[in-house]
């Protein structure tokens, strides 16, 4: 009679150490995946917003960067988008725009802008598991946190100043600053508010 044998020390440890090797090669690799995308995606913002500042003035049109939060219910990912609009189109008053934000469910309210697709054709996702944490824009009282905020590009060659900050929702914290004359974007590796950089 045969009895069965359970695994010994010696394979215990040999199976465990393949576990701990397999997992200390992965998880970096997927950390660095996540900020290669993100690297990529923040690249391309910026080469957009460059571009919104040049095609403003070129077809003396008045643009806007729409930053997007996605909806979990309806499955939409966090992406940015690029609508236009007439040269005379104005910025709605800010103090309206965040009270009707706040009171619609996050619509925003109706304006002659329509999607763009000949400088951006498909929306700009952010990759999986990264957000926009919150939108900060000159001359409105609170940041957007939900629903759409517009930052707008103008046929003078002028730009809203804005924040964008993007977050895994964990350790990290990205803010893109839009200037307000170039439109030069530049990119931190932390949380910078707006009030914040030097004016």
């Amino acid at each position: 009679m045969t009895r069965d044998r359970g695994f010994t020390l010696i394979e215990l440890m040999i199976t465990l150490g393949i576990i701990a090797f397999v997992t200390a090669v992965a998880i970096p690799k997927l950390g660095r995946t996540l900020g290669t995308e993100l690297r990529k995606q923040t690249r391309t913002i910026i080469i957009l917003n460059r571009q919104l500042h040049h095609m403003a003035r070129l077809k003396n049109k008045t643009y806007r960067l729409v930053v997007d939060f996605g909806d979990k219910e309806k499955k939409t990912k966090p992406n940015i988008t690029v609508e236009s609009g007439g040269a005379s189109e104005l910025v709605e008053n800010p103090d309206e725009v965040q009270s009707t934000f706040g009171k619609h469910g996050d619509k925003a309210p109706a304006s002659n802008f329509s999607k763009d697709s000949e400088i951006l054709k498909h929306p700009l996702e952010l990759p999986n598991g990264v957000g926009f944490e919150d939108v900060e824009i000159e001359n409105y009282r609170n940041p957007f946190v939900s629903g759409k905020a517009f930052i707008h590009f103008f046929p003078q060659g002028l730009v809203q100043k804005a924040a964008i900050h993007i977050t895994d929702g964990k350790s990290l914290h990205w803010t893109l600053v839009v200037n307000p004359l170039t439109a030069q974007t530049d990119l931190s590796q932390e949380y910078i508010k707006l009030r914040d950089l030097d004016p």
